[in-house]
């Protein structure tokens, strides 16, 4: 990921874990999103085998969302912790349906 801190000044620590049948193939996406308007918005590819993480560092007053899937329509769980603590809100989860979850 690129490093987003080259945007603003301080910035909070992210893990964002993917979790479902182990050995599922994941198909996923994270997007780090700025409110400012000036600033761009970094989205990544996520291609990995289930369980899954990945931690960065991303600007204060960021927009932190995860998306993933799996080929047999598993289902998928998605979390983010930002600096050790859980956040997010799950906008669609389920079997079959894309997995979904926003850190604001």
């Amino acid at each position: 990921m690129p490093n987003a801190n080259a945007f603003m000044s301080g910035s909070d620590n992210y893990e964002v874990q993917w979790a479902g049948a182990n050995g599922s193939k994941l198909f996923g996406s994270y997007v780090v999103g700025s409110k400012n308007p000036g600033t761009p918005t970094i989205v990544e590819k996520v291609t990995a085998t289930l369980p899954y993480k990945i931690t960065f560092s991303a600007p204060k007053n960021v927009l932190i969302s995860a998306a993933g899937g799996t080929l047999n329509q598993g289902t998928v769980e998605i979390k983010i912790f930002r600096n050790g603590s859980e956040c997010g809100k799950a906008l669609l989860i389920g079997s079959g349906a894309m997995a979904n979850k926003v850190c604001q």
